[in-house]
């Protein structure tokens, strides 16, 4: 091809034929930049095509991690649920004629589920990758960005507000232990048969004064609200984010 061009511009060069070699000049480069330019798109069209691959790489990536959260979620919805049962256990067999072998059942539930409660936090990795990498906004799926946008907002929304149960919760636990109303000592995994007895007594007089039973009391109720509002609100990240996760494949 090369060669047949050369060819022309010689015998236009020797025939003198300046107007013509002119506008064969002009020809030539109008053909060269419109090569520029074909390959110029092809390359951007490569690179887009790479740059979506790559994008919808991480959004499967990310949305594996959802699936894991999910898991993560279903889990921890049931470990409170299952303390809620041994509070409401606590708070049924709450009993000041109780023996001195059912204190000593009570005392060791209550010592297992006080406090003791589990929350879940996002793995937000891929999805930092994504809006610190701006591929976030060209994702074309609009529903599914919105979809993706709206769980990881209201999942930290409702672990600030879990974390206010808790810093409210340890008031009232503040009370139990610190203004005297129980003995932290007696509620431990110290099983021997003084601490028991000891125990024992002095937690029939507490709940018999009715001051100190409505303290206990009160903070049982508030135990059991803070695992109802992480069950409740976890169950409603679970609800939001279908449509997101997506279980990895075997290898």
């Amino acid at each position: 091809m090369l060669a047949f061009f050369r060819r022309i511009r010689k015998s236009l060069i020797t025939n003198n034929s300046a107007k013509k070699y002119f506008l064969y000049a002009i020809g030539e480069i109008i053909l060269v930049v419109i090569g520029i330019l074909i390959a110029i798109n092809l390359n951007n069209n490569n690179q887009n095509k790479v740059a979506k691959n790559e994008r919808d790489n991480k959004i499967n990536k990310l949305r594996q991690v959802v699936y894991a959260d999910s898991l993560n979620l279903m889990f921890t919805i049931d470990y409170n649920k299952r303390n809620i049962a041994v509070i409401d256990s606590l708070i049924e067999n709450l009993n000041p004629e109780m023996s001195i072998n059912e204190y000593s059942v009570y005392a060791n539930q209550f010592t297992r589920a006080n406090m003791k409660y589990r929350t879940s936090i996002p793995d937000l990795t891929v999805y930092n990758e994504l809006i610190n990498s701006g591929e976030f906004s060209k994702i074309e799926d609009k529903d599914l960005k919105d979809k993706i946008t709206n769980y990881y907002v209201l999942y930290n929304h409702f672990n600030d507000l879990i974390n206010k149960f808790i810093d409210a919760l340890f008031v009232t636990e503040k009370r139990l232990f610190y203004d005297g109303v129980l003995s932290h000592k007696y509620f431990s995994f110290d099983t021997s048969e003084s601490n028991i007895i000891n125990g024992y007594k002095e937690f029939c007089a507490t709940i018999k004064d009715s001051i100190n039973r409505r303290v206990f009391e009160n903070h049982l109720y508030e135990l059991k609200d803070m695992h109802n509002q992480i069950i409740y609100f976890y169950t409603v990240v679970v609800d939001d984010m279908k449509g997101i996760p997506l279980q990895p494949k075997n290898p």
